[in-house]
C-alpha cells in the first residue's frame, strides 16, 4: 500500500507512455525446509538458498500471473494457519509443477482493493491490527459467500475427490459460467473454464485418465 509508488504511476508523463499502466505484484506463499548458505569465491560471496520447496515458491509467484491473482498458497502453508485465516482462502486448483510429481492444492486470498484503484476499503485504513478475526473483519475477501459457496461447488465438480473419480465437468462449467457473467474480471474462474475446455472430451466430460490434477505448464 504505497502511496508514493501509486502516486508515480499516475504522472502524465508514464500515462501518456503506457495508457492504464499499473504496478502489480504477485507473491507466492509456500512452507517447507531448506538449506542457506553462501555460494561463489574469495573475490564475491552470495547469500543463497537451496531447496525443491524455494523453487516451488518461485514457481507460485509466477503462476500468480496465470491466474490472476495477487497471490498463491501452497496446501502445505494453509495447514499452518489458523482456523480462521484457512476459512478466508480460496480453493483454486490442484496440480502438479515442473521437476515435482506431488499433486499440490493451490489457495489464494481475495484481496480486497482500496478506493483509490477502485476497490471498496478506505485509503487511510490501519493495518495495525494484532488479533486475526480483527484483521478479516477489516480486509474481509472480496467475493463474498455466495460466490465462495458457489465457487467451492465448481471447484469440487472439477477436481472430483482425491482421485479425480467424483469430477463432473459438464456440471462445474455451468456453475463456473454462471460465475463469469456475475464476476466478469475473477482470474482463477477464467482459468478454470480454459482448463475444462481444452482438456474435455467430446461430450463435456473430464478426460479418462483424469486423477484430480493437472500439470501446471506454464512456469
Amino acid at each position: 500500500r504505497a502511496h508514493n509508488i501509486e502516486k508515480f504511476t499516475k504522472r502524465k508523463e508514464i500515462q501518456d507512455r503506457l495508457p492504464g499502466f499499473r504496478l502489480k505484484m504477485g507473491f507466492g506463499l509456500h512452507y517447507g525446509w531448506a538449506v542457506e548458505g553462501a555460494i561463489g569465491s574469495n573475490h564475491k560471496l552470495d547469500a543463497s538458498y537451496l531447496s525443491p520447496h524455494v523453487n516451488l515458491a518461485s514457481r507460485l509467484e509466477a503462476a500468480t500471473k496465470q491466474y490472476g491473482t495477487e497471490i498463491l498458497i501452497s496446501e502445505d502453508a494453509v495447514a499452518l494457519m489458523s482456523d480462521c485465516a484457512q476459512s478466508q482462502v480460496r480453493l483454486l486448483d490442484r496440480v502438479t509443477v515442473k521437476g515435482s510429481k506431488k499433486p499440490i492444492e493451490l489457495y489464494t486470498f481475495d484481496v480486497p482493493s482500496l478506493q483509490c484503484v477502485g476497490g471498496t476499503l478506505p485509503d487511510d485504513i490501519s493495518t495495525d491490527v494484532t488479533a486475526t478475526e480483527i484483521f478479516f473483519q477489516d480486509f474481509a475477501p472480496k467475493y463474498d459467500q455466495e460466490f465462495r459457496k458457489v465457487w467451492d461447488s465448481a471447484v469440487y465438480m472439477y477436481i472430483g475427490g482425491q482421485d479425480g473419480s467424483k469430477a463432473n465437468w459438464k456440471v462445474a462449467k455451468t456453475l463456473l459460467d454462471g460465475l463469469q457473467q456475475a464476476y466478469p474480471d475473477d482470474g482463477p474462474t477464467k482459468v478454470l473454464l480454459n482448463v475444462i475446455q481444452g482438456l474435455s472430451d467430446s461430450e463435456g466430460n473430464a478426460p479418462e485418465d483424469w486423477r484430480g490434477y493437472r500439470a501446471l505448464t506454464d512456469k
